[in-house]
């Protein structure tokens, strides 16, 4: 299915209620002006949440989607536009394949409910979302061509993406499994430039879920379906309220006014429970209703996704949960920062928090220190001139990355290696051995006993920096694959 085809479900269709959904929240009551709120927007939802006319469930059971908006397949639609068939049907209307016959090329046209135009906010949200998807010429968003009426029913004209959405590829990794996270990061990293893209315009998404990223052949990842994108200038103003209950931010489930520069923030909630959802496979609230849900989006503070998977990295957790805070200003103020904030955890080239650094040699010592610090300005440096007194320091609190030389008196490196990797919490951590000295025989002893890197004297700053990156990428990912850290190359 495309982005526009996710069919609601019977509990989706059913118009909510006050009483029913506090009925449904958690144990813990919610709070009086939750409560409040919920009351005072549930019937104003209930508008959108409507249930099926009989001519829809004559058409369902025909197995007609086409049907339900009074088309069929064969029909011309603008003299242009052949249908073939539909390929969906959703709350507000349903998408059909259809074959341009100026241009002899395959469209997806989206087709919406009649008499969903009888409600004035219908209108303009739909009006809105072919506006705000014309605005948008980006290869990772749906392209709009056209849009208009049909006999009385509206629609636009996009490109029809031949391949599946997020939500069937998470579908497609074998029971028991978590999904990949090359290509999970892929497709994230594809989604957050679609929505910079979109947020270049001055327009919100709104509605941002897998089943609304589109993926195709190629692995290139398009967003689509924005039909409840707002655009922040619009003089438009609606009680409301639009998304989809698995991807929704706390101050949308409550309804609230939001200032126009924190509006995109909403996308970047859901891009972190998209995230969330294709790394360990679920997303990061689920329950018996969409009440409930979001009820759980306002009160409760998510798993951390490192405790779903194991072996990933809890790196991940801190990009995730800051883009799912419950506070707008608390998350990434860019769409462009959650996706390099994601990029860099995945290739490892997240700075490092704090770095030991071994060696009884002060000069090159004192050296080495302050090239690190030009290169990672934000760690905490510590050093020590013998392997007792970094042992200690480790003992206390495991490092980001370790560099030790081998010929020191009392504990060389070896030694220290070897104790190092003993240790709780070092699986993680780096160690990287260098030394005036040394040769192949040295490298294959350290390499068995846990050494990741092996570097001669004198190195160069530039050097360093790329072993620390290159180690703590190889690291993670042989923690992410389940294998043994192996060690890597002596050299850069």
């Amino acid at each position: 299915m495309t982005a526009s085809q996710t069919c609601a479900t019977e509990e989706e269709r059913q118009p909510p209620s006050a009483s029913r959904w506090l009925a449904q929240t958690p144990s813990s009551a919610p709070p009086p002006a939750l409560a409040a709120t919920v009351a005072e927007w549930m019937p104003i939802a209930s508008d959108r949440e409507r249930r099926p006319s009989a001519s829809e469930i004559a058409a369902a059971k025909a197995n007609d989607p086409l049907g339900s908006v009074g088309l069929a397949v064969g029909a011309l639609v603008d003299r242009t536009y052949r249908l073939e068939r539909a390929l969906g049907v959703g709350g507000m209307g349903v998408v059909a394949l259809a074959t341009d016959e100026r241009l002899d090329r395959k469209v997806a046209i989206k087709f919406i409910k009649p008499d969903l135009f009888a409600f004035p906010e219908m209108r303009t949200f739909f009006h809105m979302e072919a506006r705000a998807m014309a605005r948008v010429s980006d290869r990772n968003v749906l392209s709009v061509f056209a849009f208009g009426e049909h006999e009385g029913i509206p629609y636009f004209v996009m490109e029809y993406v031949d391949g599946r959405t997020a939500d069937q590829w998470l579908r497609l990794r074998s029971p028991g499994t978590f999904p990949d996270l090359d290509e999970a990061v892929q497709i994230l990293e594809q989604a957050c430039l679609g929505v910079e893209a979109i947020h270049a315009t001055s327009t919100v998404h709104r509605d941002l879920k897998p089943s609304n990223l589109l993926i195709d052949a190629s692995f290139r990842v398009a967003v689509g379906d924005l039909g409840v994108a707002r655009v922040l200038d619009s003089a438009h103003s609606g009680n409301f309220i639009v998304g989809s209950a698995s991807y929704m931010a706390p101050e949308a489930a409550l309804g609230e006014d939001e200032a126009p520069e924190l509006a995109s923030r909403r996308d970047i909630y859901a891009l972190g429970c998209i995230a969330y959802e294709l790394l360990t496979g679920r997303p990061p609230f689920s329950g018996q209703s969409d009440m409930n849900v979001l009820s759980q989006h306002v009160l409760q503070d998510p798993e951390p996704p490192s405790q779903l998977r194991p072996g990933l990295p809890s790196g991940y957790d801190d990009v995730l949960l800051k883009a799912m805070a419950k506070d707008p200003l608390k998350r990434y103020e860019t769409v462009a920062d959650l996706r390099r904030a994601l990029l860099a955890e995945h290739s490892g080239a997240r700075e490092p928090e704090r770095i030991l650094i071994a060696d009884d040699d002060d000069d090159w010592r004192a050296i080495i220190v302050a090239s690190l610090r030009s290169r990672f300005p934000s760690a905490a440096i510590d050093e020590f001139a013998d392997g007792e007194a970094a042992l200690a320091a480790f003992e206390k609190n495991p490092y980001a990355v370790v560099l030790v030389d081998l010929e020191m008196p009392t504990m060389d490196g070896a030694r220290l290696t070897l104790l190092l990797r003993s240790l709780d919490g070092s699986a993680r951590t780096p160690i990287i051995v260098l030394t005036a000295a040394g040769g192949p025989k040295e490298w294959q002893r350290l390499s068995a006993i846990g050494a990741d890197a092996f570097l001669v004297k004198p190195v160069n700053a530039d050097d360093v920096e790329l072993v620390i990156r290159r180690t703590l990428r190889s690291r993670r990912a042989d923690l992410l694959s389940g294998a043994t850290p192996a060690a890597r190359s002596a050299h850069p």
